[in-house]
């Protein structure tokens, strides 16, 4: 029975809303706040703040902006657009940084942009993140979660 418990959370995609965690080890990822704006006739663009926080002790956790991808109800992938988020923080600064450090018991958000076609369903934002030692007690959890963006 504890295989197959296993088994089906391995398999399962787990969702949350936003200012929900996502826990990867001793960090957490959420989505405070996201909007949608109609780009043109076939675009979506998603503003999503996202923020980070470190509940480690001595640690620093270090991440950039490819951090968070969005996909899809038929799994398809969008990234973070770099180029655009540079330059919603030279009209709207917010902070960007090439790298951020996220010095332990503190934490740090940034805007992402994504753009979507606009026949898109159902749209989730995932976090990416390499195997960490508190992956093993929760069966990589992180990487099953989802923020609903709809």
């Amino acid at each position: 029975m504890g295989l197959s418990l296993s088994c089906k959370m391995n398999s399962e995609d787990l969702e949350i809303g936003l200012n929900e965690s996502i826990h990867h080890d001793d960090f957490e990822y959420l989505v405070t706040d996201f909007k949608v704006l109609s780009i043109d006739e076939y675009t979506k663009r998603y503003r999503i703040n996202f923020k980070v926080i470190n509940n480690a002790e001595v640690v620093e956790h270090t991440w950039n902006n490819s951090i968070a991808y969005i996909v899809d109800a038929k799994g398809n992938i969008y990234n973070n657009n770099k180029e655009l988020q540079i330059k919603l923080n030279d009209r709207e600064p917010f902070g960007w940084q090439e790298e951020y450090h996220t010095h332990p018991k503190s934490e740090e958000t940034t805007t992402l942009i994504f753009d979507l076609p606009k026949g898109v369903t159902k749209p989730y934002l995932k976090v990416t993140g390499k195997f960490l030692m508190g992956d093993v007690l929760d069966l990589n959890r992180y990487k099953k979660m989802k923020v609903k963006l709809f």
